[in-house]
């Protein structure tokens, strides 16, 4: 019998035909989008990496939101009806939890290193169990916690390299990765209430006005100079922005926070692999170490010891 429970991780499709099971569970499509989205996040990460040494980093993110507010915006056409201050007040406090997470990035990295940045940025898998715990109940099994030790020791080793010190800005980018979590956790309440292109449109346009004004007020504000960073813009706010977090929207309707953040840690290892294809870097062995416990770790989670907890309904932080 169907459960009535709408994250049971590796039910029938709705849409199944009965006796015939589908040829992916709910929870596996899921999670195959959202490592799809990874994919991209990586993919993208070289490409910014190669198109901000032409344009700068607010007015590049001012561009790419719009781009991803305008496509969500007229795929929002339709539901516009369905528009009111609930749904209004969710995408505003998601979307600004994103800007502050970027920002804070960006401000970081002035101050610290790529590699501490990359680190510390990852630190999200560990702030999302304990928020995931304290707001929704959802208290990780030892499978669960293991798996993100394995990762996050993983990583240390992509990540740290000699001479690793802490300094200020090592502290913005810490409050970019909690910031990062508390977003995972609030869209686990919004998505079962709100409509997701609705929800994607309203981040997409937070943020698009919020880099706007960031550009206009710390940097010069400049059209795309070339075609390969307009390309990189118009990659990023399909695919990387619109696509890409109405995805994650749609995979936690079905698959709990903590397990959201164990798929999601595979971006730096797809950025890793698409440096050295694109921007020709070498992978030491370190960093293949790294990729592969971030990979075991993901695993892990999959393998039929014990089982997962199973979530409790969206705590308060949900309801606003």
């Amino acid at each position: 019998m169907q459960s009535n429970n709408p994250r049971t991780e590796g039910a029938d499709s709705p849409g199944a035909r009965p006796g015939r099971r589908p040829l992916l569970s709910d929870r596996r499509r899921a999670e195959f989008l959202l490592i799809s989205i990874t994919v991209v996040w990586g993919l993208t990460f070289a490409l910014i990496k190669k198109s901000l040494k032409d344009i700068q980093p607010f007015v590049f993110m001012s561009w790419r939101f719009w781009i991803a507010a305008f496509l969500m915006g007229a795929l929002s056409v339709p539901k516009l009806r369905e528009l009111d201050w609930k749904i209004v007040r969710a995408g505003v406090l998601l979307g600004l939890l994103l800007y502050a997470s970027y920002s804070f990035q960006t401000f970081g990295l002035q101050y610290t290193t790529a590699s501490n940045a990359g680190f510390i940025t990852g630190l999200f898998i560990v702030f999302t169990p304990i928020l995931a715990t304290v707001f929704l109940g959802h208290r990780p099994d030892a499978k669960s916690v293991a798996a993100v030790a394995i990762a996050l020791v993983g990583l240390g080793f992509l990540s740290i390299q000699s001479g690793f010190t802490v300094n200020a800005g090592d502290a913005l980018v810490l409050a970019c990765a909690f910031c990062y979590s508390v977003h995972i956790i609030l869209l686990d309440g919004y998505v079962k209430k709100h409509d997701l292109v609705l929800l994607t449109f309203l981040q997409m346009l937070v943020l698009a006005v919020a880099f706007t004004a960031s550009g206009l007020i710390f940097e010069d504000f400049i059209a795309p100079p070339n075609g390969f960073v307009w390309m990189t813009i118009l990659v990023c706010g399909v695919l990387a922005s619109a696509a890409a977090f109405y995805v994650q929207a749609y995979a936690q309707r079905i698959l709990t926070p903590v397990r959201t953040s164990m798929v999601l840690i595979m971006e730096p290892v797809f950025s890793v692999i698409f440096g050295i294809l694109i921007l020709g870097e070498v992978l030491t062995l370190r960093s293949w170490v790294g990729c592969g416990l971030i990979f075991a770790g993901m695993l892990l989670t999959e393998l039929p010891i014990g089982r997962s907890a199973e979530p409790s309904p969206p705590g308060p932080g949900a309801q606003a």
